[in-house]
């Protein structure tokens, strides 16, 4: 559903209702995008109320050709990676063991029939968060953010080859997460 254009230029106009009118209609959006990016349940609203900070300081600079929500989106989208970078820059570099992408290798075939009749929206974000933090960042970006590698490459600052490997780790790692996960659920029948 669009939001309504006349809350948006009663936002413009400094609105305080309408400030808190705008985050209910964002509100479902702004979670889930954080929850996909920012595993600490605790910092999810932290992202949130920066992103909509963002939102309400950038509403001059809104496209009305292009969805509301989907501008939102992308702003929540980039504050979340801003919010990562932070982050990581205020505590010490992990190396990732090379060992660790190893042990997520599997050779066994999954019944993805019976993966779909007992998969929900929280165990995908589950597996998600058992990535990598750069690894599930890219792969949320390029499988369900939607963008491209090479926008990834640029908005990480890496290269369009280092954003397809993480994808693909990300997929190896998620099939394992997976077949482990089904194999558990067969063996508590």
């Amino acid at each position: 559903m669009p939001v309504d254009e006349k809350l948006i230029e009663r936002c413009k106009s400094s609105d305080e209702r309408a400030y808190y009118m705008l985050y209910e209609e964002c509100y479902s959006l702004m979670k889930s995008i954080s929850l996909r990016y920012i595993q600490d349940p605790a910092e999810v609203p932290v992202v949130m109320n920066q992103g909509f900070l963002k939102v309400l300081k950038s509403l001059s600079k809104y496209d009305t050709s292009k969805p509301f929500k989907a501008w939102v989106g992308r702003i929540v989208i980039n504050t979340a990676i801003d919010y990562l970078r932070k982050k990581k820059r205020d505590r010490k570099y992990q190396a990732i063991d090379p060992q660790e992408f190893q042990s997520f290798q599997g050779n066994g075939q999954t019944s993805w029939n019976h993966a779909d009749q007992n998969f929900d929206a929280d165990e995908l974000l589950n597996l998600l968060h058992r990535l990598p933090d750069k690894t599930a960042q890219v792969f949320n970006l390029f499988a369900i953010d939607g963008y491209s590698h090479d926008e990834i490459a640029q908005m990480l600052g890496i290269s369009t080859g280092t954003s397809k490997w993480h994808v693909s780790k990300a997929r190896e790692m998620l099939r394992k997460l997976l077949q482990d996960q089904i194999l558990k659920e067969r063996k508590t029948r």
